[in-house]
């Protein structure tokens, strides 16, 4: 999605690109970085980001969590995707698992959802589909690719005493990330994405039962349909062979939303930060044999 009223043209611009033949990479061609077979990694992260879609309250969030990572021949997980089956996996078109999660949050006594129940963690899983629209491989000027992810997940809410089906989310994404190479690594990327829920999904973030109406805040049944449009830019960079800093922004406009009538949907324009660090802890002293780095 784009911040922008112009996001439609520009997806179809993008969309539009001449698709020239991906790079013949040789199969582990000499530009290729050097990567383990795999690695055990330490992360945290912290997040500052709006309560929910399209909401006025923000919150500060962090977390820490081990990272394990393995580069196989046929079967890959835990860095670009919850897990991949190279069988499927083309120069054209790939297949795998992806994952999200989304923080908690409190129902203020002053906020849009006063005195409404508390918003649960958000855990997403299930496929998504990879169109590879360029790719130079690795050269000796790094590495840049252009991709159409198209990500469907389901949701479930969980307060960690229970867990409880949210709906589904689709998230289709157009992704340009640049690779620059040396032995300190460092990348960015920028996407544009646009964010479906079904009615259920945008019904947790937006419905308004009866009895929680107010004068302030009418009832309201949420449709499916389009919950934002957004822009992510990330930038990495390995601090050194071990450490690695992760930087990421994104902004939402709620323009055209499904539920922008909504009496909780109150910002046409969101913004969020985030910054995440990585500690290599362990790593195998084989290294991985493909060249998806």
């Amino acid at each position: 999605m784009s911040l922008f009223d112009k996001a439609g043209w520009m997806l179809a611009a993008a969309c539009s690109i001449a698709m020239p033949a991906l790079a013949d990479d040789n199969e582990f061609g000499e530009f290729v970085p050097d990567e383990p077979l795999w690695e055990l990694r330490i992360g945290g992260s912290a997040l500052y980001s709006p309560d929910y879609p399209g909401a006025e309250d923000t919150s500060l969030n962090g977390v820490a969590a081990p990272i394990f990572i393995y580069r196989g021949d046929r079967i890959r997980f835990g860095e670009y995707g919850v897990a991949r089956a190279i069988a499927t996996e083309t120069k054209r078109f790939e297949f795998d698992i992806s994952a999200d999660a989304v923080y908690s949050a409190n129902s203020d006594d002053d906020g849009a959802r006063a005195g409404m129940p508390d918003l649960d963690y958000l855990l997403q899983l299930g496929p998504q589909a990879i169109w590879n629209i360029h790719d130079t491989g690795w050269t000796k000027d790094g590495r840049n690719s252009l991709k159409f992810i198209v990500p469907a997940r389901g949701v479930a809410a969980t307060d960690f005493s229970s867990i409880d089906h949210a709906g589904w989310i689709a998230e289709p994404q157009l992704v340009y990330r640049r690779r620059y190479p040396g032995q300190m690594r460092q990348s960015w990327s920028a996407s544009l994405f646009w964010t479906f829920g079904d009615e259920k999904m945008n019904g947790y973030w937006y419905d308004v039962a009866p009895e929680f109406a107010t004068v302030e805040r009418s009832a309201y049944d949420a449709d499916a349909g389009l919950v934002s449009t957004g822009l992510k830019l990330s930038w990495t960079r390995e601090l050194t062979d071990r450490f690695q800093i992760f930087l990421t922004y994104q902004g939402r406009s709620f323009s055209g939303a499904a539920n922008e009538d909504s009496p909780l949907l109150r910002e046409d324009i969101t913004h969020a930060a985030s910054v995440s660090f990585v500690w290599k802890a362990f790593q195998s002293s084989q290294a991985a044999r493909n060249d998806d780095m």
